[in-house]
C-alpha cells in the first residue's frame, strides 16, 4: 500500500485530521523505538525474546475431542502463544462472519417505527435506537428477513429485532463472532493488545527462521 494511501486509511479509521495523524504517528514511533531499545537490553543479558516465545503455546489440551480444542483455547487457555498459533491456523479474522447475527450486521438497512412496533416491544424503544434504525425510506423487518433468507440460511424478523435490541447504537457496534475473531479477542485479553493476522504470521515466520512478508504485503502498522 502506498504511503499516502496508508496515511489516509489511518486518518479515516481513527477519525483524525492531519495534525492528529502526525501526533499519533509520533507516539507510535516513540513506542517502537522504546521496544527496539528494550529488546537490545534484553539481548545484552542473553535473553532472546523469539527463542523464549518459541517454546510457548505448543501443548494441546489433554483428553479433548479435536472439535473442542479451539473452544478450550478461547475460553480456558489464557496462553497468548497458544491463541496466536490457533489464530493463524484458522486464517485469522479476515473471513466473513456467516453466523446469523454476522449476516444481519452486514445486511440490515433502515426500517420503520411501525415495523419495529409490529415485530418488537415498544418498551425497548429509545431515541438512540429509533434514530439508528429508522428512516423515511426504511424497509419492513419481515421484508429484510426474506432478503437475508434468500441469500443464505433462513432469518426470522424476530432475530432482526433481537439484534437491534442488543445493539441499539447501530450494527457497527456488533463484534464478529467467527472463530478467528474470538481467538483475537481471547489474545487481547491475555496479551493486552490487538492481534492482526500479519503480525501473527510474521512473528511465527521469525520464530521459524524465515523472513517477514515483503513490506508491500504487510498490514499498515497503525
Amino acid at each position: 500500500m502506498p504511503k499516502g494511501d496508508q496515511k489516509h486509511r489511518v486518518m479515516r479509521k481513527r477519525t483524525l485530521d492531519e495534525p492528529g495523524y502526525y501526533a499519533f504517528a509520533s507516539v507510535v514511533g516513540q513506542q517502537r523505538h522504546f521496544n527496539v531499545q528494550t529488546a537490545k537490553l534484553l539481548a545484552a543479558y542473553g535473553f532472546e525474546p523469539l527463542r523464549l516465545l518459541d517454546g510457548q503455546g505448543r501443548p494441546q489440551p489433554p483428553q479433548l475431542p479435536s472439535e473442542e480444542i479451539l473452544e478450550w483455547i478461547i475460553e480456558q487457555s489464557n496462553c497468548p502463544m497458544t491463541q496466536l498459533r490457533a489464530f493463524v491456523d484458522v486464517g485469522g479474522d479476515e473471513l466473513p462472519d456467516q453466523t446469523p447475527w454476522g449476516r444481519i450486521a452486514a445486511g440490515l438497512v433502515s426500517t420503520t417505527e411501525a415495523s419495529l412496533r409490529r415485530w418488537g416491544d415498544a418498551n425497548h424503544f429509545t431515541p438512540q435506537l429509533l434514530r439508528n434504525y429508522c428512516g423515511p425510506e426504511g424497509q419492513a423487518l419481515d421484508v429484510q428477513a426474506m432478503v437475508l433468507s434468500h441469500e443464505s440460511q433462513p432469518v426470522e424478523p424476530g432475530q432482526l429485532w433481537e439484534f437491534i435490541v442488543a445493539h441499539p447504537r447501530g450494527q457497527q457496534s456488533y463484534r464478529p463472532q467467527t472463530i478467528g475473531h474470538r481467538l483475537a479477542e481471547a489474545f487481547q485479553r491475555s496479551a493486552g493488545f490487538r492481534l492482526t493476522y500479519h503480525y501473527a504470521a510474521d512473528l511465527l515466520r521469525l520464530i521459524d527462521g524465515r523472513q517477514p512478508a515483503p513490506a508491500g504485503e504487510e498490514e499498515p502498522p497503525f
